[in-house]
This record gives C-alpha cells, structure tokens and sequence, in this order.
C-alpha cells in the first residue's frame, strides 16, 4: 500500500460507517476512487484508476469482484451508495452520507434570499388568513413589500395568537412550527429560482424559432428540440404548481404539519434530482444571447443530444444538421 493509500485508510477508520461511507476494503482506498452514474445505463458505480485508464465496477458487482461479505459494513454502505447518488453527483470513501438519508434535511446550501422569499410567501398567507382571504404570492418584489408594511408585524402576531386558540397549542408552539416549515420552504424557492435558468433555455429556443424562420434547415433541428423541451417544462410547472396548492393555507398546513414537512421534503428531493441533470446545460446558455450566431448553434447541437440522452419519449427521428 501506497503512502496515499495508508493515509486515506487511516483517515477512514476514524469515521463511522453510520454517518460516512468510511469503506474498509482496500479497494475504496485507491487515490482517486469515486462513485457516480455511469453515462449510458445511469447505474451507480465505482470509478478507479488502472494504470492510464479508469474502470467503472457497477457497484451491484463489487462484493462480488472483492469478495465483500454481503453482511460487512461495507456491503452496506455499497447499498447506501445507490440512494446517496439521488442527491450528489459523485461520492469519494470519507465523505459524508447525504443527510437526506440520515435526517431528512436537505445536505445541499441555499440563499439568504430563498430563505427571505419563503418567509414573506408564509407572512403574506398569515396576514390574508387574519383577514379572511388567503393568497398565495411567489413574486419576491410583492413579497417584498408586504414584509415592509409597518402593520404587518402586527398583523402576523395577531395571527399566530389565533391559530393558537384553533389548534388549541400555545403560540410559542405556532410561531415554532412556522418557521420550520419557512425553513422547509426555502429550498422549494431556491429551486424555483434555478428553475428559471431552465424556463430561460426554453425561451431562447421560442426566440431562436423566429430569428432561424426562414432557415429550412435549422427550423427542423429547433422543431424537434422544442417537442422534446416542451413537455419537460409542463412537468416542472405541473411540479410547483402542486407544491404551491399543498402549501397555500397555512392553517392546514399546521393543522397536518408533519405530512406537510414529509410532502415538501419529497418534492425538494424529486426536483433536486431532476435539475442535477441541467446542470451543465444551464452553463451552456449562461452568457449566450438568444441570435444566430456559430456559438448558438453550436449549443443547439449540444441541448439538442442532451435532451435527447434524457427525455426522449418515444420520437424515432435523428437530428439531421447535428
């Protein structure tokens, strides 16, 4: 064994197999060795260095492979490693185990201003409740303002000393669960908010329809990257959609809180893991303008295989030009 190799081995056996993916095998120890989804099957597996190459090992073989006891710890950790790969691109032996496993928590950071975003979203739905007529308002700018109304604080205390009395718990206990579910929320707004890098891909597409109209050729291409994108996006919109009308009364929402936390979890976790895939797309159009241009086309080229890799439905048809 290498000195490199001891070291990680050194540093593994201090972590536990409860909380990290601290492998004992030697395999897990080779400079370099990472787990993620291979690109054709999407199948979890072991990427490792063999001499100029890298080898993939499917991490269902690997007790095979290495004559893994099936009951060891690192067999189990094997079977954590697939979920795990639901929320993070790739795992290297150390690394933590993914806290939605673990607690449920989200193991990935957000903005302050996720965080802004979904408390003026619940302080907005506490004031129109007081008043009878509940709303729900994503927009950030009207969120905005009603944070800053003197008489919401107000409004808002009023409020939880309300719900209280409904629910027959204290008002500490509301204000409480209140802001955990802010806290849940958050991250539904943040991938709100990544998803409009996504709705901008789809738009430049709708603008590149009518800058390349008269290009027979390049019409076809975009055509076909438009069936294929089109029903991604209704997916999405569907998504949040739903996410908002399961979330828009606060009073139900405490009255069936745990159900509520475990429904938002659920979708942050399905929406985190669809989006992982855009990634690199949403790089690809960053800095782009929407006109025709060599570097547009050249990731048409690329959003064209990309969609077609992930969210082909069905269609028979080859890009011609591409």
């Amino acid at each position: 064994m290498s000195e490199a190799e001891e070291k990680t081995s050194e540093a593994q056996e201090n972590l536990s197999p409860s909380t990290h993916f601290a492998f004992q095998h030697k395999i897990f120890s080779v400079p370099g060795a990472h787990f993620k989804m291979t690109l054709g099957s999407k199948e979890p597996a072991l990427y490792v260095q063999l001499g100029d190459m890298i080898g993939a090992v499917p991490v269902s073989s690997i007790c095979n492979e290495f004559n893994i006891d099936e009951e060891s710890s690192d067999a189990e950790l094997l079977r954590t490693v697939s979920g795990s790969l639901k929320f993070v691109k790739e795992i290297h032996p150390g690394d933590s185990i993914p806290t939605e496993l673990l607690t449920g928590e989200a193991s990935w950071t957000i903005e302050e201003s996720h965080r802004n975003i979904a408390r003026g979203r619940i302080t907005m739905q506490l004031v129109s409740w007081l008043s009878g007529s509940e709303e729900i308002i994503t927009n950030f700018g009207e969120l905005e303002a009603v944070a800053a109304d003197p008489e919401t604080k107000e409004k808002v205390q009023n409020a939880f000393r309300e719900i209280a009395k409904k629910l027959g718990i204290t008002k500490d206990d509301v204000v409480q669960k209140v802001d955990d579910i802010i806290r849940e929320l958050a991250y539904v707004e943040a991938l709100r908010d990544y998803y409009g890098n996504i709705r901008k891909i789809n738009s430049n597409i709708d603008s590149l329809m009518v800058i390349y109209r008269r290009d027979r050729g390049m019409m076809e291409d975009i055509n076909r990257i438009h069936a294929l994108i089109t029903p991604v996006i209704q997916n999405f919109e569907r998504t949040f959609d739903e996410a908002d009308a399961q979330t828009c009364e606060v009073l139900t929402i405490l009255k069936n809180y745990d159900p509520t936390v475990e429904f938002i979890r659920r979708t942050r976790d399905d929406l985190h893991q669809r989006f992982m895939v855009w990634d690199e797309m949403v790089k690809g159009w960053k800095n782009l303008i929407a006109e025709e241009s060599p570097q547009v086309e050249r990731q048409l080229k690329e959003t064209y295989r990309f969609l077609a890799q992930n969210f082909m439905q069905g269609q028979t048809w080859r890009l011609g030009n591409m």
